[in-house]
């Protein structure tokens, strides 16, 4: 019987490399997860974070909320 690619990832045979990689600490079903969704579900998630970074770096550098404040 075939096992399928997410079954493999989600359950990996004793000494296969993705049984080394989950052994290494690399959590497989973050990448089951992304694997579920569609390539346009991928590219709009990578953009959202992409936002919040810029977003984070923006109020970075505008400093601490009680400098913002008194200015």
């Amino acid at each position: 019987m075939k096992r399928t690619p997410e079954e493999k990832l989600l359950n990996p045979r004793p000494g296969s490399k993705v049984a080394a990689a989950r052994d290494f600490g690399i959590d497989l079903t973050l990448t089951v997860s992304q694997l579920r969704l569609t390539p346009q579900q991928r590219i709009d998630n990578l953009q959202s974070g992409m936002k919040f970074l810029a977003e984070l770096a923006k109020a970075r550098k505008a400093g601490p909320v009680e400098k913002r404040e008194k200015a």
